[in-house]
């Protein structure tokens, strides 16, 4: 997929046409950065009507500078991110919480 935007929901193929061909309700999201594309993807596939996992610690954020010269610091932008998305775009998750096994991956 190209991805010339924050939200992984325009670029090349349309996601949620490959998506929605392939019978996919659900999306994890992770990567780079926690509030700017992590953050815009997981809230447009709750849009859209995915179910959304949300990695937190699978997503990167940075420290930014705000409008009145404050350092926000990048820990703080993640737990900010995560109350954003929390119980109305995704479920926020661990990295463990993703890989544990289920009974349907025991066989």
């Amino acid at each position: 997929m190209t991805k010339t935007v924050n939200s992984s929901f325009y670029g090349e193929p349309d996601l949620d046409t490959w998506l929605r061909e392939r019978g996919i309700d659900a999306v994890t999201v992770c990567g780079i950065s926690t509030n700017h594309c992590c953050e815009t993807t997981a809230r447009m596939a709750g849009n859209l009507g995915y179910a959304v996992r949300f990695v937190l610690d699978a997503t990167v954020a940075f420290d930014r500078r705000g409008p009145d010269g404050e350092v926000v610091p990048a820990e703080t932008i993640r737990r900010v991110t995560a109350a954003n998305l929390h119980d109305e775009f995704a479920a926020v998750v661990s990295t463990a919480e993703v890989l544990r096994p289920t009974a349907s991956t025991l066989g």
